[in-house]
């Protein structure tokens, strides 16, 4: 069993008080869900069990000994790995590679590395645990899903007994969640120990023997889950909530709120500031996009849905510029009247584009450094081009009010990995939205935010197109274009179709599929 006692976290550089005394336990053979809003102290409180912090104060208990991890190597040692939700990997690095790399417990008698045996083994428990990984594939080739599936698979290497897993469902497809689900209940059923943070409440419900819920760095009593209903377990978190507003404290508190604002657009323009025609693109390693064509006005959120195998990933990267070159593709993306087919992401923002994709820690992020390098990217090219030099008052005045709209109150110099995740993400949104840029184009825009973080994305939204510009979100998860956009399309087979046989207002290139 594992058990935190009294853990508490000073941030010294910032004067943060992360967590004040909080507890958790995990047995073996069980899902233990662990709730709360953004902020709250979830990922520091699992992070000290899983070696990245070390805990100011309070023990670490692991089969009736006290422990203390100075890393995170200490903790795998003891059988404690962590599955991030944007697992990491290491460039130009095969899967197997990736996976095995500082598995010593398969390495040979002499302490050499021996690749036949580790791949071998790799191969093995791939294939016990049908994760159907391409081993010998590089590992930026994985989609989000294969990540996290490489990423236990390197824990099983460890023989790791106690996973954690972070918000593991926020970036995934409806039939990759449902795999994800048939894992946890595996690991669950041969008597491996789970912790599951997630913002889903249906999705603690559903799955976790007990859940415990933190607020402001204090935990609460743990509490068997099958005693409450999804209904209570929405009246706990929201009342533990230190920062909730109350207009959003339960679903139909919510209803006024959203008709109040959907719906609402800005004054419509004379022309459209996005304008795809017969848009093909065959780029080696990404779904092919076989047929696009669209037109987005001013003061309009076009939700596209859809699964990374349909295409979704590879439109996104071409309409903000990332895929390169045109040598594989045929027709136009006109942004603000301006041809930026295949010119790049500079082309991409000087016609008017902002964008924000996925992988919120990989290229939107330098997680080592104060979260103000990671903004002054735009505030520096925008007063360079207003003053041909760099002012740092500006960057400064610039930074703080990126915080401000965040709603974030900490210091622009702490360095980015001291904050949530929810809380990078909505830096890493107003940072967008500071832009005010005439397309704005979001992937995954919810991931790892709470309701009322959620709720705050969506008021921004309807903030942006009420001043004439648009914005065109791409999405796994089409409840979250429900609740955010005026339009959806779905991407299936590389090809536009309105969802649901809607009238989406945008012009498909006759493939109107219901």
């Amino acid at each position: 069993m594992i058990e935190l006692c009294g853990i508490s976290k000073y941030f010294p550089s910032n004067g943060v008080l992360a967590l004040d005394n909080a507890s958790f336990s995990c047995r073996p053979g069980e899902i233990h869900a662990l709730l709360g809003e953004n902020g709250t102290g979830k990922s520091t409180l699992m992070h000290i069990l899983a070696g990245y912090f070390p805990q100011s104060s309070g023990d670490i208990v692991i089969d009736g000994k006290k422990r203390r991890f100075s890393a995170p190597a200490d903790a795998l040692a003891l059988g404690v790995g962590m599955v991030r939700q944007h697992p990491g990997f290491i460039r130009g690095f095969k899967v197997w590679e990736d996976c095995v790399l500082g598995a010593e417990t398969y390495q040979s008698r002499r302490l050499l590395f021996n690749s036949a045996i580790l791949r071998k083994r790799a191969e093995e428990l791939s294939q016990q645990w049908n994760f159907d990984l391409p081993l010998d594939a590089r590992s930026d080739s994985l989609t989000v899903s294969q990540r996290q599936k490489a990423a236990v698979l390197a824990l099983l290497l460890r023989n790791v007994k106690w996973f954690i897993f972070d918000e593991p469902s926020a970036v995934l497809t409806q039939e990759e969640t449902k795999n994800l689900i048939e894992l946890l209940n595996r690991l669950r059923d041969e008597g491996r120990g789970i912790v599951l943070i997630t913002h889903k409440l249906h999705e603690a419900a559903a799955l976790s023997d007990r859940v415990t819920i933190i607020h402001g760095g204090v935990t609460r009593e743990a509490l068997e889950t099958k005693e409450l209903s999804v209904e209570a377990l929405k009246d706990m978190v929201a009342r533990e909530s230190r920062a909730h507003d109350p207009r959003f404290s339960n679903d139909k508190m919510l209803e006024p709120y959203l008709t109040e604002t959907k719906g609402k657009k800005g004054k419509p323009d004379t022309h459209p500031v996005l304008v795809i025609k017969n848009f093909a693109l065959n780029a080696p390693g990404l779904p092919q996009i076989r047929t696009v064509n669209l037109e987005l006005n001013y003061g309009t959120i076009l939700g596209i849905a859809g699964v990374r195998d349909s295409g979704l990933e590879t439109l996104e990267r071409a309409v903000t510029g990332l895929l390169g070159g045109p040598q594989n593709s045929r027709g136009a993306i006109v942004l603000n009247g301006r041809n930026i087919t295949g010119r790049g992401i500079a082309a991409f923002r000087n016609a008017g584009g902002a964008y924000l994709g996925a992988d919120r820690l990989g290229s939107n992020l330098a997680l080592r450094l104060p979260i103000k390098d990671s903004l002054m990217i735009h505030a520096s090219r925008r007063f360079r081009q207003l003053f041909g030099f760099l002012k740092m008052d500006y960057l400064g005045s610039w930074c703080r009010n990126i915080m401000d709209r965040a709603g974030i109150t900490r210091s622009i110099s702490d360095r980015a990995f001291s904050f949530s995740g929810g809380m990078l993400q909505r830096i890493l949104l107003a940072r967008e939205f500071a832009e005010s840029a005439p397309l704005l184009v979001l992937a995954e825009a919810s991931s790892g935010l709470d309701k009322s973080s959620r709720c705050w994305l969506a008021e921004e939204l309807r903030a942006h197109v009420r001043r004439g510009a648009s914005a065109l979100l791409f999405s796994t998860d089409m409840e979250e274009l429900r609740f955010l956009a005026d339009e959806i399309l779905m991407l299936k087979n590389g090809v536009l179709t309105p969802a649901n046989g809607g009238n989406t207002g945008a012009d498909t290139g006759g493939n109107n599929e219901s």
